[in-house]
C-alpha cells in the first residue's frame, strides 16, 4: 500500500529536518519505505508521521538504489499505535488491540510419584525414592524451559507471545524486478516540443524509474482529481508541466512533487529524445493518494 509520509532521521523531531517518503509495503509490525534521499543505518530509530499521527520505528535494513534514492525496512516500536491510519488484516489467533498473541499454553499435568514395580521387588532392584524422582522431574523442567527460551517463546501468566521473524533485506535482483520500467512508444520521428525545439519525442506510460515522490494534499481530508501532461527532458528531469484539470490547491501539491521526479534518459534510434507522459493524481482524503500514467487522458465527463 502506497502512503505518503514525513520521515525524521532523528527520533527527536526538533533536532532534524523531515524528508518526504512513501510506503511500499505495510503491516502491523512495520513496513518498507521508498523515496528516501539519505541512507538509514540498521538499528537507528526514526520518527514517521502520516497526517497528525507520529510514531517511532527502528531501521532493520537499508538499500541504496541510486544516488539520493534509498529503500529501508522498519519495525514498529509501539504496536499499540496505528500510525498508518488504515485497517490491516490481523494475524491468526486471539488478539488485543494491535498486539497479536498465540493460543495460551495448556495447564501442566500434575506429577504423580510412580508406584514400586513388582518386578523390581522380585529382583531386589533399587527403586528411586521421592527425592530422586523429584530431582529428575526438576531437571527435565529446566531443560524444557531452556529449549523454550532458545526457540524465542516467552511465556507469561496467561498467554504466550511468538516473536515474528526478522525480515531480510531484498537482494539487488529483487529490487531490479520491482523497479518499474518505462514503456517507450515512438510518436513520430521529428516533432516540435512545447519549447519549439525540433527533437525526437517518445510517449511514456509508466512511473519515473530514477526518482519519484508522492504528492501530499495541503489538508488531510481534502479530495479531488488532478490531470496533467508532463514533458521529460533529454536528461530525464521534468522540463514542463501542463495542467489539464484540477483544483488550484491540489494542482499546486501535485506540481510540487512532480518537479523532483526523474526518468532514465530516453533515446530514439540511438539519439537522445524527450518524453511526454499523461499523469492522473487522485487525492482520496485521509492523506491517501494514487497516481496513474495512462497512454491517453480520458475525456472529462
Amino acid at each position: 500500500m502506497v502512503l505518503p509520509l514525513r520521515v525524521w532521521p532523528d527520533e527527536r523531531a526538533d533536532l532534524s529536518t523531515p524528508q518526504l517518503a512513501h510506503t511500499i509495503d505495510i503491516s502491523i509490525a512495520g513496513g518498507r519505505l521508498g523515496g528516501l534521499r539519505t541512507q538509514l543505518q540498521p538499528g537507528q530509530t526514526v520518527l514517521l508521521q502520516r497526517g497528525q499521527q507520529r510514531a517511532p520505528f527502528r531501521v532493520v535494513w537499508n538499500k541504496e538504489l541510486a544516488p539520493n534514492e534509498n529503500q529501508a525496512g522498519v519495525e514498529a516500536l509501539d504496536l499499540d499505535q496505528n500510525v498508518w491510519g488504515v485497517d490491516l488484516p490481523r494475524a491468526h489467533g486471539s488478539h488485543t488491540g494491535w498486539r497479536t498473541f498465540a493460543t495460551p499454553l495448556p495447564a501442566p499435568i500434575p506429577f504423580k510419584q510412580p508406584a514400586t514395580p513388582r518386578l523390581a521387588r522380585k529382583l531386589n532392584l533399587p527403586v528411586p525414592q521421592g527425592p530422586v524422582v523429584w530431582g529428575v522431574a526438576t531437571l527435565l523442567l529446566i531443560v524444557a524451559l531452556v529449549l523454550a527460551l532458545y526457540q524465542g517463546v516467552f511465556v507469561s501468566v496467561d498467554q504466550a507471545a511468538i516473536l515474528p521473524p526478522v525480515p531480510t533485506p531484498p537482494t539487488a535482483a529483487d529490487l531490479a524486478r520491482m523497479t518499474p520500467k518505462p514503456v517507450e512508444v515512438p510518436l513520430v520521428e521529428e516533432v516540435t516540443t512545447w519549447s519549439a525545439t525540433p527533437v525526437a519525442r517518445l510517449q511514456v506510460a509508466s512511473a519515473p524509474t530514477e526518482r519519484m515522490v508522492y504528492p501530499i494534499a495541503p489538508e488531510g481530508n481534502i479530495s479531488g482529481e488532478v490531470r496533467l501532461k508532463i514533458l521529460i527532458a533529454v536528461t530525464g528531469r521534468i522540463k514542463q508541466i501542463q495542467v489539464l484539470r484540477g483544483q488550484q490547491a491540489l494542482v499546486a501539491a501535485a506540481e510540487e512533487a512532480i518537479r523532483v521526479w526523474s526518468y532514465k534518459p530516453l533515446r530514439e534510434k540511438g539519439q537522445p529524445a524527450e518524453g511526454e507522459a499523461n499523469v492522473i493524481v487522485d487525492f482520496r482524503g485521509s492523506d491517501a493518494v494514487s497516481v496513474e500514467f495512462p497512454g491517453k487522458i480520458p475525456k472529462t465527463r
